[in-house]
This record gives structure tokens, C-alpha cells and sequence, in this order.
């Protein structure tokens, strides 16, 4: 059992949210736990004996984010949980640190220093008095420590992403977009083509085939057609999705009986690569199926969908990529349904039971509305990357984005409310991380305008947004033009 004290105000807390918590035990591994909140304390009872650590969101400074203690050891006497959320932090910060080899930069002692200076806050912590001034010196050395990591982590990117492209490291095409294929407006198509260099059209099994048998033509044909005459390479989403929505309601009736889902699927699968397969040059084959269980698939049946989405393709569209797409990839949602499989431990087993294909696909997105997706600070971003960018295959970033304003407030913000601003500021860190990493290939952005929320680089109108013109200003600089003073602000 682990239990940490928590205080508010110089007093125990009377209440904490636990929304979202959940306990991390060796190799990453969400684990099934009763998390509770009692007289000052969070307690933890776990079915797994051993150290673990909790993972659980938490406010810092603006805003609010998913953080972690380090792992600890079973114990009666209970921890301080900000001390120990500033420990982990501090942790992470020197593990990356180490790994990225970031001690003798020259420009880089600004944030050495931020370091030191995060680090001081921490030790104040650990040899307060008292269990109140502990939390005071925690909560201070929490704030320092997530500046100092993300301060540490975007100038990482900034030196790598630099040397990348001095080696002439990076993919022709590295920026693209998700479209929604009921658009129709001019302004929409020009300001794909203006910023991004592929086109993610969404091949949806309900759309596609409404009755059984029967395939009816899509948004999707038009689509193809201004792709091929903008000369922009597209790709296609979600092959195969076990998402609720992706299902055309006829199959619902089958849907829990393996072969018959399996022998529909690989019809859909095939009619869609024969049809599509020429004109489209990478698939997302399979999507979140290891985070869906709601058709009760063992593991066994999901790595087999896995295996033949990705050899359809293969087949079918052999100059297309099959990737693999995983979504919510730090794993929330294993812990509450065990007939899931961890996102790293699936992406493993993809790799180690010979399954063909060409490389992952993640999708970094907070904020949006849709359970799980918990806002992070870019340390922890980065360090994800980089684990599962460890698998040996090269990594696309199949839809990031956060909004603009609105957003789920039980998925946390990040240095404040959302707002256009932010939101510009997160897509600029965010897009050089990931880019900065050799492993990494593309970046796809979630959604170009705004529908019913507030996802988009443009509003309604198809009017761009600081975020829109940051990605403007990223294509440009990898292209290595100029761009002229105040230019990036202009509108459209």
C-alpha cells in the first residue's frame, strides 16, 4: 500500500481530485489499483506488489498536467506527495539529461543553471521541519522543475533539429495535415496547400460501406482529385479502427464473433486497397486497436488484425507504407479495462512477432474533449518519443494538436486556459521536438479549421490562427527560406 500526505493552505487537504490517476509499475506498465482520498491522504491499494509510482494531474503555475512521482516502495508511513511529484520531475529532468548528453554546451548554461536552481528548491524540500514546509518548498521546486525541463527540452530540439538539418537528415515532405473531407470551401484548400505537404484523408468503414456488401462512393474521390492536382502525396487513415464510430451498424450484430468481424474486415480492407491503393502512399492500417476492447478481442485476436491490415497492404498497395497507429500512448485507460493491451507493450509485440510493416504512427493530442488525453509538459513529450522511438522504426506523429480555447478541464491546460495563443506556443515546441528527433519522419497536424470545437489551425471562417502561422514559419525554415519581418503575421 502507498499512501502521501497531501496539504493545501499550510493544512491537510480536504479534498483532491483523482480524476485520471492511476499507479506506473516497472517497464511503464499502467497497473490496475483503487486510488482514494481520505483524511489528508491519497491512498493506494494495488493488485501488484512492488514500488510503482502515481501518476495523477496536478496544477502548475497556469496550468494544470499529468505528473509523476518517482517509483516508490511499499510503506507504512506515508510520503509527502509534493515532494515526491518534485523528486520525479527532477529525476526525469536528469535522466534525459544524461541521455541527451547535455552538460558541456556553452549556450546551454542558462538552463543548466535553471536546473541547479529547480534542484536547490528540492533540497529545501527534503530537509524542511515539517510535513507543511515540505509541501510549500515542494510545490515551488514542482513549478521550477517542469520550467527548467520543458526550458531543457526545447533547447535540445532547437540544437538537434539544427544539426538534422545541416545533414540533410530530414524527409522531403515532413509536414502534413488530417482533412476533413466535407469541406468544400475554397479558403480551406489554399491553406492546405499553402503549410502542409501531404494530405491525411479518412477512409471511414461506416461511410464507405453502410450495408454489408454494398460500397457506395465517398467525399473522399473529390478529395483525391485536388490532391493530385495540388501534386500533394496522400495518405489514408484508419484502415481498420475498432472505434465505435469507424463500425457501420450492420456489423454491430457480428461485431463479437471473431471470424465473422475478421472475414468482413478483410473484405472491407481489400475492396479499399484495390480501390484506393494506387493513389494513396502511406495507410494507417490499423488504429487504437490495442486501446478498444469493446468487442471483447484477446490479445491474440488483435495482434492477428494487426498482422493482416498490415499485410493487405502490403499485397495490395505494395509502394504504400503500412503503419501501425497508436493512439493514447502513455496508456491511461489500461489500468480501468484489462482486456487492453499497454500501448509500448503492443508496439513490442508488433515488432517482435514479425509483423511487416514500415514504421509507428502516435497521436499527441491534449485537451480535445475525448477521454484520456491528459495535457503533459514537453519533458515528458520528448522522453516518450524517445522510448518508443527505441523500437527500432522510424516514428510519424499521426495527429497532433491542442485548441484554442474551450477544452476539457478535467484534461488539464498547459501554462494557462487554452487560447489562440497557447496554443501557438505549444504547436511551435511541440512540432521542433518531435522534428528535432532523427526517428522521427512527419508530423500531421489533427485538424486544419475548426468544426464543433476549437482543434484548428483556422476558425470557422477558414481565418488562420497564430498556431497556423507558426507551422507556416516552421515549413519555411525547414525549406531554409528567409522569412521577412512581421510576414508570418499575416493574415489570410
Amino acid at each position: 500500500m502507498l499512501r502521501f500526505k497531501v496539504f493545501k493552505d499550510g493544512a491537510p487537504a480536504k479534498s483532491v481530485d483523482l480524476t485520471g490517476a492511476y499507479l506506473v509499475g516497472s517497464d511503464r506498465v499502467p497497473l490496475r489499483a483503487e486510488l482514494k482520498f481520505s483524511k489528508g491522504e491519497i491512498v493506494s491499494d494495488s493488485r501488484a506488489r512492488g514500488a510503482a509510482a502515481v501518476s495523477l494531474m496536478w496544477p502548475v503555475g497556469d496550468g494544470r498536467m499529468m505528473l509523476e512521482t518517482p517509483r516508490l516502495p511499499e510503506r507504512q508511513q506515508p510520503y509527502n506527495l509534493h515532494v515526491e511529484l518534485a523528486r520525479g520531475q527532477m529525476m526525469r529532468i536528469s535522466q534525459k539529461r544524461e541521455d541527451w548528453g547535455l552538460y558541456d554546451f556553452p549556450e546551454g548554461q542558462p538552463y543548466y543553471d535553471q536546473v541547479d536552481a529547480a534542484r536547490a528548491r528540492l533540497i529545501d524540500a527534503v530537509t524542511a521541519p515539517d510535513d507543511i514546509a515540505a509541501a510549500e518548498f515542494g510545490e515551488a521546486a514542482i513549478a521550477a522543475g517542469v520550467e527548467a525541463g520543458e526550458a531543457l527540452t526545447t533547447f535540445h530540439a532547437g540544437v538537434f533539429l539544427q544539426r538534422r538539418r545541416a545533414a540533410k537528415q530530414m524527409v522531403k515532405l515532413p509536414l502534413g495535415c488530417r482533412i476533413d473531407a466535407s469541406q468544400t470551401r475554397a479558403e480551406y484548400l489554399h491553406c492546405l496547400t499553402e503549410v502542409f505537404q501531404f494530405g491525411v484523408l479518412p477512409f471511414r468503414w461506416a461511410a464507405l460501406e453502410p450495408k454489408e456488401g454494398a460500397h457506395r462512393p465517398a467525399r473522399i474521390d473529390v478529395w483525391l482529385k485536388h490532391l493530385q492536382k495540388q501534386k500533394l502525396p496522400a495518405w489514408g487513415a484508419s484502415l481498420l479502427s475498432l472505434d465505435e464510430d469507424q463500425l457501420p451498424d450492420w456489423l454491430h450484430r457480428w461485431a463479437k464473433d471473431y471470424d465473422h468481424f475478421r472475414a468482413s474486415a478483410t473484405k472491407y480492407m481489400q475492396y479499399v486497397l484495390k480501390t484506393y491503393g494506387p493513389y494513396v502512399q502511406a495507410w494507417e492500417a490499423v488504429s487504437g486497436i490495442h486501446a478498444r476492447s469493446g468487442l471483447g478481442f484477446t490479445y491474440d485476436q488483435i495482434l492477428e488484425l494487426t498482422r493482416t491490415s498490415c499485410l493487405l497492404v502490403k499485397q495490395l498497395a505494395p509502394k504504400s507504407s503500412a503503419i501501425i497507429g497508436i493512439t493514447l500512448p502513455w496508456g491511461e485507460y489500461y489500468p480501468a479495462d484489462p482486456r487492453t493491451i499497454p500501448p509500448l507493450l503492443y508496439a513490442e509485440m508488433a515488432v517482435q512477432n514479425g509483423i511487416h510493416f514500415d514504421a509507428f504512427g502516435l497521436e499527441i493530442r491534449f485537451g480535445t474533449g475525448d477521454p484520456g488525453h491528459y495535457v503533459r509538459d514537453m519533458l515528458q513529450v520528448s522522453a516518450l518519443l524517445d522510448r518508443f522511438g527505441g523500437l527500432g522504426k522510424p516514428l510519424h506523429i499521426i495527429a497532433a494538436g491542442v485548441p484554442s480555447g474551450g477544452g476539457n478541464d478535467s484534461d488539464g491546460c498547459w501554462r494557462g486556459k487554452w487560447s489562440a495563443e497557447t496554443q501557438a506556443e505549444w504547436v511551435k515546441q511541440f512540432y521542433r521536438i518531435a522534428l528535432s528527433k532523427p526517428f522521427v519522419e512527419t508530423v500531421t497536424c489533427l485538424q486544419l479549421a475548426d468544426a464543433t470545437d476549437q482543434d484548428g489551425l483556422l476558425d470557422m471562417d477558414s481565418v488562420s490562427k497564430p498556431a497556423y502561422q507558426e507551422v507556416l514559419s516552421l515549413k519555411r525554415e525547414l525549406a531554409g527560406d528567409e522569412i521577412p519581418e512581421g510576414r508570418h503575421k499575416r493574415p489570410l
